[in-house]
């Protein structure tokens, strides 16, 4: 059986409705997983069924493959937009299921007229897996993966889409013994220089797992720097930085900066601003349990992030981070812990923004009612499973934690990218389990989409709504860090929820995407935006951002009095205005934010039990 909306580019907006109070709070005792590498069975059968050529208006398919886990958890560096519309999009390809020794990169070319046909063999010479991307040099590319246990492999050519690869090895003469799992970047001048992150896969200097550093300033012919703990993320900091839990932004200029995502440690970013050769770390949330260690910490339930976060950069040289939402506790030593897969949400920050404390309630959705939650609708929180039959709940198929995938890890809305473009408008998709779309058993996951334009974030849209998605699980987004008048992005869909991987299904056909959507789509109405609450209708205040004045315009259904509190990021209260007892009708406030520093705000509009609150940027 399968329920459905049809539709293109299908939008909501509200305030998050959440499952029932009963789903919210199941919790299911979990073994931590293995990276994807070390499987466990490939005793899956293969199921022949392929999900057909049909795609939605404005998507192409740029590759098939039957190996299905492009990440263990946080993933970007596979799709790469030149500023003259040229396009690559990389991702772990493989046909040959059991041990697909067929594995490798799959790469596909716009010439910025078309997408060139879906590829069959990867560009490697050896077995491979994890691709990064970059640009090199003057019109050059690199291709960065693992051939784990042995070594990094990387190819370059010296044109971007044609010729032939040039393929050599990493490892370091000092590090791990093993490395797997690369992120890179190149930057410089002249886009020669590689930045490179990896991981330990195993114990290392005392870490369960490390995350070391490697650069390059002449496209890998050498190496400067080989494996190093960049400061204050080394075994004095850490006990594990498990793997794929990291990504890189792409630079700026000299501006760089790398993002470090998981439950068991901090969500913090590495920054430097003189091309790489100073870094300077930013804790955007404090881990509640500092150095957690698998073998020794046991914990109280917490929220936390769900391993799964990503990191642009703004014209300005400011970090923006987008992650997932869970919660956890540990209450035995050992790899098992609990995970509570209903819990909800996607995550945003910035560098204007208060880091998010320690607190075992700080990232609790704010529909949930705790008190120390420090997520603020539409401000830090903002993504959430949809009400899409509009009921006030969202209602899943199936009564037990065994009927929504989590993707190890991953909440019920996660795997969020985030570009951000030189107006300083903000994009982000995330794959989120969406109601009345689903098989006999479970709920699909579809990619759905917001942006954020003069201090509002829009409607969500929901991208995997055209028919030919009904019967698709839509992961993995990627964007490009660059955009024209459409956002740019990539993804993985299949037929059947979970991963062959992990033994949730038989091998299938994964198609790769490649799809665009005008920027309009998500900015238009973003101004108009109102919040209702009952008595009380509260529109965003014009201008935003500013710097002196500014104006909030309400209309009360009925008479009574009206306040407006100002608090700032931290929740201090900055400013308080009375207005007194007022008719029925519209009113406009003025807010004098002249003696206030810059900032985020937060204004609440208070009609006597009636409350909205709303966000300003005081410049």
């Amino acid at each position: 059986m399968l329920c459905l909306v049809i539709g293109l580019g299908f939008s909501l907006i509200g305030q998050p409705a959440i499952p029932s109070k009963e789903l919210i709070n199941k919790t299911v005792k979990t073994e931590l997983r293995a990276p994807a590498e070390s499987f466990t069975s490939f005793n899956n059968e293969v199921n022949y069924t392929t999900r057909g050529t049909a795609v939605a208006p404005n998507e192409y398919i740029i590759g098939t493959t039957w190996y299905d886990f492009q990440s263990n958890a946080s993933l970007n560096d596979r799709f790469y937009r030149y500023d003259d519309g040229r396009m690559v999009g990389v991702f772990t390809m493989g046909f040959e299921s059991s041990t697909f020794p067929d594995r490798g990169t799959g790469y596909n070319y716009y010439d910025g007229t078309e997408w060139a046909p879906s590829p069959t063999v990867r560009i490697e010479g050896i077995r491979t897996g994890w691709p990064s991307y970059a640009p090199l040099g003057t019109d050059g590319e690199i291709v960065l993966c693992h051939d784990y246990p042995n070594s990094l492999v990387y190819n370059t050519r010296e044109a971007v889409g044609t010729g032939g690869w040039s393929e050599l090895t990493y490892l370091g003469t000092t590090g791990p013994p093993a490395l797997a799992w690369p992120r890179m970047v190149t930057g410089g001048a002249d886009l020669m220089d590689v930045h490179i992150l990896a991981n330990s896969y195993d114990p290392y200097m005392g870490m369960n797992a490390a995350v070391v550093y490697s650069y390059s300033s002449n496209a890998g012919q050498s190496w400067d720097i080989e494996n190093i703990f960049i400061d204050g993320m080394g075994p004095d900091d850490y006990f594990d930085l498990g793997a794929d839990e990291y990504v890189f932004a792409y630079p700026q200029g000299s501006t760089m900066a790398f993002l470090l995502a998981g439950a068991w440690h901090d969500l913090f970013i590495m920054k430097s601003t003189d091309y790489g050769e100073t870094w300077d770390k930013i804790v955007v949330w404090e881990h509640p349990y500092p150095f957690f260690d698998w073998n020794t910490t046991i914990t109280d339930t917490f929220f936390c992030v769900d391993n799964s976060a990503n990191l642009a950069i703004d014209a300005n040289g400011k970090c923006h981070v987008v992650f997932g939402i869970n919660r956890v506790m540990h209450l035995e030593v050992g790899t098992t812990y609990n995970l509570f897969p209903f819990v909800d949400g996607v995550g945003y920050w910035n560098e204007d923004m208060e880091p998010f404390s320690s607190d075992l309630d700080a990232l609790a959705p704010p529909q949930y009612g705790y008190a120390n939650s420090e997520m603020v609708e539409d401000v830090n929180y903002i993504g959430w499973m949809q009400d899409v039959d509009g009921d006030g709940e969202v209602t899943l198929v199936g009564t037990t934690v065994d009927d929504i995938y989590s993707y190890r890890q991953f909440g019920p809305s996660g795997m969020p990218t985030i570009t951000v473009d030189e107006y300083g408008r903000r994009f982000v998709i995330f794959a989120s389990t969406t109601e009345t779309y689903f098989n006999d058993t479970y709920n699909y996951k579809h990619l759905w989409a917001r942006a954020y334009e003069n201090g509002s974030w829009g409607d969500f849209m929901d991208l995997s709504s055209d028919i030919t998605h009904i019967f698709d699980e839509c992961i993995f987004p990627v964007l490009a860090h660059t955009s024209d008048d459409n956002i740019h992005y990539i993804y993985q869909a299949d037929i059947t929820m979970g991963s062959a991987i992990d033994d949730d299904h038989a091998y299938q056909e994964n198609i790769i995407y490649y799809s665009q959507l005008p920027k309009t789509d998500l900015l238009t109405g973003i101004d108009e935006q109102i919040t209702q609450q009952n008595n009380i209708r509260v529109e965003q205040n014009y201008p935003n951002p500013f710097s002196n004045q500014t104006n909030i315009k309400v209309s009360l259904e009925n008479p009574g009095t009206l306040i407006i509190d100002v608090v700032n990021v931290t929740g201090q209260k900055v400013m308080s205005i009375d207005k007194g007892y007022l008719n029925a009708g519209t009113h406009y406030v003025q807010i004098d934010a002249s003696n206030l520093d810059a900032g985020v705000y937060f204004y609440t509009v208070i009609n006597g039990a009636d409350k909205a609150t709303r966000s300003m940027i005081v410049e």
